[in-house]
Parts: C-alpha cells; sequence; structure tokens
C-alpha cells in the first residue's frame, strides 16, 4: 500500500488551519471582558472599568487577614490553620466564574481566578507586620478530590487554580503531596457537626514525595464552612508543617440574624 503524500498534506494543513482558527478564537475570548464585552488591558477576561467594580474586602481594616474579623470566627470557631485569605464574599461575579469552571469546564476562568487571587494577596501581605517573623510559603497545595469525582469530573478546579497561582506567585506547587482517601457524602446540607464527622479522616499525607516546609499555602474554590481545610491543616501539622494559610477566591459568609 503506497503512502497518498497529497491526503496527508491536505489532512495535515486541515489540521493546522483547524488549530489557527481554534487560537485565533482563544485570543478573542481571553481579550474580552467576560462581564461586559469590552477590551481587556492588564487582565485576561476582564476589562479596567469591571475590575475596580469587582466586590473585595476590606483587609487594611483587619489586618490583612480574615481570622481578624469576628463574622469568621462566628463561620469557623476552631481553626486549625493560622492565616485566612478570599478575595470575596461568594457572590456575583466571583459564584457564576467558580461554577462555570467547575462545572462547564471553562479552564481560562482558572488563570483569571488565581492572578486576581495572587495579586490581591501580593498587595495586602505587605501590611501585615506580623508576618515579618514567620517563615515564607514554600509551597501551594489544593483541596484534593476523590478519585472517582475526579475521573467523572476530568478535573478539580482547585487544583487548576492552585496550579496558576503557583505560577503567578512563584511559590512550588506539588499536586500528589495530599489525596482524599475516602469518598464521603456532599457537604451540602449537613450541620457543623455532620461535616466533621462525613470528613473526619478522609485525607491521607504522602510523606514519600518531599519533606512539607514549615509554612504552607492551602487553597480550595470556596471555603464554606472551614471543616475540609480544617481537616487537611490538622493533618499538615501532624507531618511536621508549622503554618497553614489557607487561601479561596470566595468565601461563604454566615447569615445575619
Amino acid at each position: 500500500m503506497e503512502f497518498d503524500t497529497v491526503s496527508f498534506k491536505r489532512g495535515t494543513y486541515s489540521y493546522i488551519n483547524t488549530l489557527k482558527r481554534f487560537i485565533h478564537r482563544s485570543s478573542l475570548i481571553l481579550s474580552s471582558c467576560d462581564l461586559c464585552g469590552n477590551k481587556c488591558q492588564e487582565y485576561p477576561l476582564i476589562c479596567q472599568f469591571c475590575l475596580q467594580d469587582l466586590p473585595t474586602f476590606n483587609y487594611p481594616i483587619i489586618s490583612s487577614d480574615l481570622l481578624n474579623w469576628p463574622a469568621i470566627n462566628k463561620l469557623i470557631p476552631k481553626q486549625a490553620f493560622d492565616h485566612l485569605y478570599s478575595l470575596s464574599p461568594h457572590t456575583w461575579p466571583y459564584s457564576q466564574w467558580i461554577g462555570s469552571l467547575k462545572y462547564n469546564g471553562r479552564f481560562e476562568l482558572a488563570g483569571l481566578l488565581a492572578r486576581l487571587l495572587n495579586d490581591s494577596w501580593q498587595t495586602n501581605i505587605k501590611s501585615i507586620n506580623k508576618l515579618n517573623d514567620q517563615p515564607k510559603p514554600e509551597l501551594v497545595l489544593a483541596v484534593p478530590l476523590y478519585l472517582t469525582k475526579w475521573q467523572f469530573r476530568g478535573y478539580n478546579q482547585a487544583h487548576l487554580i492552585a496550579k496558576k497561582f503557583a505560577k503567578y506567585s512563584g511559590i512550588k506547587y506539588k499536586n500528589n503531596v495530599i489525596s482524599r482517601i475516602l469518598e464521603t457524602e456532599a457537604q451540602v446540607g449537613k450541620t457543623g457537626t455532620e461535616r466533621r464527622k462525613n470528613i473526619k479522616n478522609a485525607f491521607a499525607i504522602n510523606t514519600q514525595i518531599m519533606e512539607l516546609p514549615k509554612h504552607v499555602i492551602l487553597i480550595d474554590d470556596v471555603v464554606t464552612t472551614g471543616t475540609t481545610v480544617n481537616e487537611i491543616s490538622t493533618l499538615l501539622k501532624r507531618n511536621g508543617v508549622e503554618i497553614v494559610s489557607v487561601m479561596s477566591v470566595t468565601i461563604a459568609l454566615p447569615k445575619s440574624e
């Protein structure tokens, strides 16, 4: 059977042209604001005007740490981690972006959310005087999914955000240090006690991967009650970590009574 050079070249050209069209469409998407459609400049997917209107926490008035805010202590009364940083309450447009990344596979949003998180964090941590005597974070980790859930969805949104965050922050990222060894029930609708019981012993640390540093950043997309990050933080500290800084795109604040 002779090799059909003409068909091969046609197939190659067709593939290249399809790839070029995909890259072109992707560049158009990234250069247009996801909220208003205007042209983007500094950030992909968001213009400078919508960027200024994004809801964010006022960190200077709480010494640049959400754990200094009484509302957070009400939400998470017992904290196994040492610092908590989120961009915003779980509200629009972050809630829409997280949902689109999590359920619709809009992977480009992971880069946007990670960059917004890193830039905000870098800006605000400069005013944290109490961190000056603490070791700098040397490792970024993400809250893992159980294997079957990961296979069903095909990806872990926390991993995608953490990987991009590590790139922007210049801090090392490892995706195989923490594993979820138990398939737990969904946490939605459970009380705090039920959540803690449901998630207990659900994670494991692979100590053969590397020696854990003193200060670790743990990333999730949303912190709801803090049960999951508390469980992982406790495990990390049992394995030599001294400081755990939890970071998330958003946090679900308790409803006012």
